[in-house]
């Protein structure tokens, strides 16, 4: 919009100055102001294509000039006072707009050069015709060039803090991967040498046990450990991986999600209504997703026998290509829990399954649901990367 404001309100005045100061008597001059006041309103164009409205201007300012110089009078007339002889004063606008938004500086200082000399007129030097030349020409392609240093100086700085911000986060990746990578040393160096030395422990005391109950137990505790092992093994791999690796492997055998109806029949037995609903087809999944599931709705349903004693429960699981959707929704409690009951626990139960959540590179949520109850749910990939 200042465009068009700007390109006619030029157009008008230098038509209106023309009029009261050219010689109108034949066609020529009616002509030249039409094509005069035309061209001034291509001002609109002058940041697209600025050479190209100077160029024109610069045509304009030539067959003002030729004219007169080959026949005197012909443009305007011989007595006019020097302030009126001035170059279309759309010149200097144009002259800006190619200093800070031409693409072609070469042809654009050849057009300046231009337009200056006819402005100027050293050949009929005159102090006002000069100075209004210079005025029209030199303070605009210098106010041009400031401009231009100053918009590189901006777009520089910007890329510089641009940079910088992707500079600090390249950091904060790294320092990430550092204490994956740390926390993977200590868990493969510290807590798998100790569950390991357990399961063995507790497979040579099941093989040497006379009695039945204690080999049986030691054998229950032997398969625990083995598939604490497991897991184990899995955040391991999973900490060894930085984030956003594009050379994320596999994992090697994927497989069905683990059963449910353990957990499920376990909170029924002690009078949880609970509810399964499945949505798709079941996909394979990493081992380590599959636990990560399970363990979610573990988390849920216990929760729920805690807090919220006589509440419904639905499970719902739903299947994609590339990702499992569970969640788990209670309607709140019906009659007042165990205090004991409620109070057991670290109360951190939530916080450390969002972090298995997100160690898979998945999202967890979890809260109040506006009708009453609580709710959790999480999305999860079916392949870690």
């Amino acid at each position: 919009m200042g465009n068009v404001v700007l390109a006619v309100v030029v157009a008008v005045a230098d038509t209106w100055v023309a009029y009261r100061h050219w010689h109108l008597d034949d066609g020529f001059g009616w002509a030249l102001l039409v094509v005069q006041a035309l061209v001034q309103l291509g001002l609109i164009f002058r940041r697209r294509m600025p050479e190209v409205v100077l160029g024109a201007l610069a045509v304009v300012a030539l067959a003002q000039m030729v004219p007169q110089l080959v026949s005197p009078g012909a443009v305007w007339p011989v007595g006019t006072e020097p302030v009126w002889v001035v170059t279309p004063v759309g010149t200097a606008f144009a002259i800006y707009a190619t200093i800070v938004y031409g693409r072609r500086p070469r042809l654009g200082w050849v057009l300046i050069t231009l337009v200056t000399l006819l402005a100027v007129r050293p050949w009929q030097a005159h102090v006002t015709v000069v100075t209004l030349g210079l005025v029209m020409t030199v303070m605009p392609a210098l106010f041009g060039l400031w401009s231009a240093s100053r918009r590189r100086l901006l777009l520089a700085l910007s890329e510089r803090a641009e940079r910088a911000e992707r500079e600090r986060h390249l950091l904060a990746g790294r320092a990430r991967d550092e204490e994956r990578a740390r926390l993977a040393r200590e868990m493969h160096d510290l807590v798998t040498h100790r569950v390991t030395l357990m399961v063995l422990q507790a497979g040579a005391l099941g093989v040497s046990a006379a009695d039945a109950d204690i080999r049986r137990a030691a054998e229950d505790l032997r398969a625990t450990g083995c598939e604490a092992l497991e897991e184990l093994r899995d955040l391991v791999r999973v900490l060894r991986t930085p984030a956003g690796d594009g050379e994320v492997r596999r994992e090697p055998e994927p497989a069905a999600l683990p059963d449910l109806s353990g957990l499920v029949e376990q909170s029924r037995s002690v009078g949880v209504a609970v509810e399964v609903v499945q949505d798709g087809v079941p996909v394979p999944v990493a081992p380590v997703v599959g636990r990560t599931a399970y363990r979610l709705v573990q988390e849920a349903l216990t929760n729920v026998r805690k807090h919220a004693p006589g509440a419904a429960v639905l499970v719902e699981v739903g299947y994609a290509a590339d990702r499992i959707r569970l969640s788990v929704t209670d309607t709140g409690p019906v009659t007042a829990g165990d205090p004991g009951l409620s109070a057991a626990g670290s109360g951190s139960g939530l916080d450390g399954l969002r972090q298995r959540v997100e160690m898979v590179r998945g999202e967890l949520t979890s809260g109040p649901r506006p009708g009453g109850g609580f709710r959790v749910s999480a999305t999860l990939p079916v392949v870690v990367g």
